[in-house]
């Protein structure tokens, strides 16, 4: 009896262990880095869509316009790119002592590569004179309520309808990362997906979503949302697949009809800040797979439509394909048991989309 008592409590452990439970939250070096960044001009944390709690910085900080954290953010944006989800990865990776700000101890380095060249020490004298000199912590004590309502909205309208287990099922692996949501309430409609590997702990997965408000102040989230975190997290399952440490023979085979496919999209995708072909590969897979989540859980033929000419507007102009392509691995699953068994067939499908495109201009004399 004893034995068969043990089998079961395992067994319930396991179920309990794969259905973790994301709850929202609100993280102040998220705030920090997102109103440094505001103040520095950079356009993408200049949305300004969250309502009083933009009025409430522009008055606070005002004074401030003209800090050296803030001229010091100008130039590394100018210099090493440092932007859009580079300043989520740096959030994610400081920690804060007592007002202290450093870096976390890594067990690999995961923090965003544009930060590699940037003197680090430097650039925490600057973000510790900042904090302390216009009392950010005062200002983030003062918003708890506003944060509390964003946080309690998300949670009601967008999470209350994720199925996290879905990854797991569709990838064919348990995830052996943790997943976080983060409201970044100054990123108006940005949404970033960086990740930490902290010494000691599983590698923790962050999807840091926007914050936009109507003209009563109140959080705009709804269950038309879901399919951007969705697709925040889609990223941690396939991102690594175009390692070049980890699958190189991946990169080898993919980059010629890549590069050839990133070419004739460089334009649209340079303006949805996608400067390389694997980040455009990684896209492609990471939308496509959203659209997989959709079918599965049975949304209105309307709502997939939708989502798939978004998609195609934005010059993913393979995703029905790529689609189904996804859709052949799904009923497929008992042969090919997980996605990377299934990714040569990714491969090959994009050598095949590149050739019968180049084949069309080719066909131009």
């Amino acid at each position: 009896m004893k034995k068969y008592m043990v089998i079961l409590v395992l067994f319930i452990s396991c179920l309990y262990a794969k259905a973790q439970s994301i709850v929202p939250q609100v993280n102040e070096n998220v705030e920090l880095m997102s109103i440094l960044s505001r103040m520095a001009g950079f356009p993408e944390y200049h949305m300004d869509m969250a309502g009083q709690y933009i009025k409430d910085m522009d008055s606070y900080f005002k004074d401030n316009t003209d800090h050296p954290a803030v001229k010091y953010m100008k130039e590394l944006r100018n210099k090493y790119g440092i932007s859009f989800d580079a300043v989520m990865s740096m959030a994610v990776h400081l920690d804060n002592q007592n007002g202290s700000l450093s870096l976390i101890e890594e067990d690999s380095s995961t923090l965003e590569k544009r930060w590699k060249k940037v003197d680090k020490a430097e650039f925490l004298s600057h973000l510790n004179s900042f904090y302390k000199d216009t009392r950010f912590h005062e200002f983030f004590k003062a918003h708890e309520d506003l944060y509390e309502k964003g946080i309690k909205a998300y949670q009601d309208h967008v999470i209350n309808y994720l199925d996290i287990d879905w990854y797991s099922d569709f990838y064919g692996n348990e995830p052996q990362e943790t997943f976080s949501v983060i409201i970044g309430f100054c990123n108006g409609g940005g949404n970033y997906g960086v990740n930490r590997q902290v010494k000691g702990n599983k590698k923790e997965v962050f999807a840091i979503v926007g914050y936009y408000v109507d003209k009563e102040d109140t959080p705009m989230y709804n269950k038309e949302y879901l399919p951007t975190l969705i697709h925040e997290f889609n990223h941690s399952f396939i991102n690594h697949f175009l390692d070049e440490n980890r699958y190189p023979d991946h990169v080898r085979l993919l980059e010629p009809a890549a590069t050839d496919l990133y070419r004739s999209s460089q334009w649209s995708m340079s303006k949805q800040a996608y400067g390389n072909w694997k980040t455009m590969i990684n896209e492609s897979l990471v939308r496509a797979a959203v659209i997989c989540y959709m079918l599965d859980k049975e949304y209105k033929p309307e709502e997939i439509k939708n989502e798939l000419a978004e998609q195609m507007q934005r010059n993913f102009r393979w995703m029905p394909e790529l689609v189904r392509l996804l859709r052949v691995y799904e009923k497929k699953q008992n042969r090919y048991k997980t996605f990377e068994d299934y990714y040569p067939r990714v491969i090959s499908f994009f050598i095949d989309y590149a050739k019968e495109e180049n084949k069309r201009f080719d066909a131009v004399k």
